[in-house]
């Protein structure tokens, strides 16, 4: 079962844990008791053979009598709980304890004499733990070296020679622990006692707490597995839960909660997992609204938004890219149906760096901005582009360079024609006074043209600027059109065109600037003669079209192309590329500002060959109107 893992983890650590402590505690007593039992020992053993080394001394001195002296030293090990040996300087076995376990002690061996004796020669102490195997021996030569400076007084005491001894590596094998004293005499080193006792002995008393050590951990072991298995029963139950309710929030389900009544880490880890699914829950809410908030501004934005990846895929993109880029809406690859800006998106992503440039989609001028994106650690996360259709910013830049070029062109012909006649009058050569005449009115004509042509221009500046004082009052149309058909009749004449006059008697009274509304009759009727050719007919209409009376002047002239027809109220567009046409290019121009300002509408349709009609309205007196900048004005314009 899965709850089972976790009993089954938490008893093998808790076992696990007992048991290291087990043997490190045992390892640890192995390793360093027995050097402490050893060093104890030492102590122990240097006191008793200082004890013995002084019985000798005094023996030397004739203090004690050396019958005794056997005696003193002891005939058992456990007179002294150790091996006992009495050398002289080259190392010869003098005295020995006689007994162990009723067989004879045999001479000091080499191995002990030839390590150590050197060392208590000199006056020191010497000390042994390990085997016999382990000791470094001193070379003979050395120890006979010393032995030989040093009169031994112990000479005199023959070594026991008996038959039946054992060696004594029979009696004490393996590790020993091993104490040589010197015995000094008159101030010299002549011999040394050696004591010895076999670590099986030293550490026989170590058994016992071994296995009391072992019997505690095997019982705490056992006494304590049914209150681990109890406690990691009620530490699994809430932690299950706990586990059945991340999966849940996993799943998506943020309303499940964690047991956290327990007042302990449990509860307040359960209390933790409520307080996060809670604020989870609140944050992926807001999110959410903040994810569709900004999918509603992408998608409401005019400029299209396109995101990509690192690998160059399309991660997000808004429905004004379709449009911007004349896309189908249900197109499947946006890469391939527009591979210019997507090769943009590319160049970005390989140099890291800002793209923009401006690209043309059919009659679209499209302005593109890629910036790319880092993450953290520098590397490159992708790219985002913006859209934007800059066609009237590129168009009104090709206007006003037009413009400039227009308005250069119109002043340098006057100008250029006064200059030609100045000169030669400035030299002399008009000498009559007719030809200077001539000169003069020529010259007045021109810089007329020139004044003409400046307050035009100023006069387009005010209105579309909006500063142009503009009226607006009651007044009735027909008398208005009244004079202006008397007017151009005697014109028509003149050019030999017809002029129509289809207006009716009864037409209501409109609101609006009689003036200006005069003004913008003659420029559409100067325009119609303008263009239409000997034979022609011009008509002037006016008929009433809801809450408006609609004014068209109609020829039957050259017409105007279709591509020339969006641009005819601009300025100083004329169809006539090659400037040949009477005009400055302003005056539809003017009369186009003029209704925009009154609130008015003017159209134009065109047929290339047949003829143009331009129409503008005039709302009747009541009628809802739009208002202009120019209802406040004090005055009335006169008409230019």
């Amino acid at each position: 079962m899965k709850h089972s893992a976790f009993l089954r983890r938490f008893l093998m650590l808790t076992y696990g844990a007992i048991l290291l402590f087990a043997l490190l505690i045992l390892g640890i007593y192995n390793v360093i008791s027995p050097r402490l039992f050893a060093q104890d020992k030492i102590d122990d053993l240097t006191a008793k053979g200082q004890i013995i080394s002084g019985y000798i001394s005094s023996t030397l001195r004739g203090e004690i009598s050396s019958s005794y002296l056997v005696p003193l030293i002891g005939r058992s090990t456990s007179q002294w709980e150790a091996t006992v040996w009495v050398v002289d300087a080259h190392g010869d076995t003098l005295i020995r304890t006689q007994q162990i376990d009723g067989r004879r002690v045999g001479k000091l061996p080499a191995s002990l004499s030839d390590s150590m004796l050197s060392t208590v020669l000199a006056g020191e102490v010497a000390t042994h733990i390990g085997a016999l195997k382990d000791l470094n021996s001193e070379s003979a030569t050395e120890t006979d070296r010393r032995a030989t400076t040093i009169d031994s007084a112990l000479r005199g005491i023959a070594p026991e020679s008996e038959e039946g001894e054992t060696t004594t590596e029979e009696v004490i094998n393996g590790s020993l622990v091993a104490v040589a004293v010197p015995i000094t005499f008159f101030g010299q080193v002549v011999g040394a006692v050696f004591m010895a006792q076999s670590m099986t002995e030293i550490l026989s008393g170590m058994q016992a707490l071994n296995n009391t050590i072992s019997f505690s951990l095997i019982a705490v072991a056992l006494l304590m597995l049914p209150v681990v298995f109890f406690l990691a029963s009620r530490m699994s139950r809430p932690l299950r839960n706990m586990r059945s309710v991340a999966l849940t929030m996993a799943g998506g389900d943020l309303t499940v909660r964690a047991e956290e009544h327990a007042h302990d880490e449990i509860g307040e880890l359960g209390g933790a997992l409520n307080y996060l699914s809670r604020e989870l829950g609140q944050t992926i809410s807001s999110l959410e609204v903040e994810r569709n908030r900004l999918q509603s501004l992408i998608n409401g934005l005019s400029e299209g938004i396109i995101a990509v990846d690192a690998q160059g895929q399309t991660t997000l993109i808004n429905p004004a890219v379709s449009r911007l880029l004349s896309l189908p809406q249900d197109v499947a690859d946006v890469r391939a149906a527009a591979p210019d800006v997507y090769a943009m998106f590319d160049e970005s992503l390989e140099s890291g760096e800002p793209v923009l440039r401006t690209i043309w989609v059919r009659e679209l001028a499209l302005r593109v901005s890629i910036a790319p994106l880092q993450q953290k650690d520098g590397t490159g996360a992708g790219c985002v582009g913006i859209l934007s259709d800059v066609t009237s910013a590129e168009r009104l830049e090709q206007t006003r360079r037009d413009y400039v070029a227009n308005v250069s062109h119109e002043l340098r012909t006057p100008l250029t024609a006064m200059r030609a006649l100045l000169e030669p009058l400035r030299d002399g050569l008009i000498k009559t006074e007719e030809q200077k005449q001539q000169t003069y009115e020529v010259v007045l004509r021109e810089t007329m043209r020139l004044s003409r042509l400046v307050s035009d221009m100023l006069e387009l500046s005010r209105l579309q600027s909006g500063t142009a004082s503009l009226t607006r009052s009651v007044f009735s149309p027909l008398p208005l059109l009244s004079i202006i058909h008397e007017t151009y009749s005697a014109y028509a004449e003149d050019y030999q065109q017809t002029f129509i006059y289809d207006v009716p008697d009864s037409l209501p009274q409109v609101t609006g600037n009689p003036d200006r509304t005069q003004q913008v009759l003659i420029a559409l009727l100067d325009n119609a003669f303008k263009y239409t050719p000997e034979g022609g007919t011009v008509t002037l209409s006016a008929a009433q079209e809801g809450g408006v009376v609609r004014v068209t002047v109609r020829d039957t002239g050259i017409g105007i192309g279709p591509e020339d027809l969006p641009h005819v109220f601009d300025r100083f567009y004329k169809a006539d590329k090659s400037h040949h046409s009477r005009g400055t290019g302003l005056g539809l121009a003017i009369a186009y500002e003029i209704m925009k300002n009154l609130g008015e509408e003017m159209t134009v349709t065109s047929t290339l060959g047949e003829g143009s009609a331009f129409s503008f309205t005039l709302h009747t007196a009541g009628a809802l109107m739009v208002p202009t900048s120019g209802d406040t004005a004090a005055q009335t314009d006169s008409i230019h």
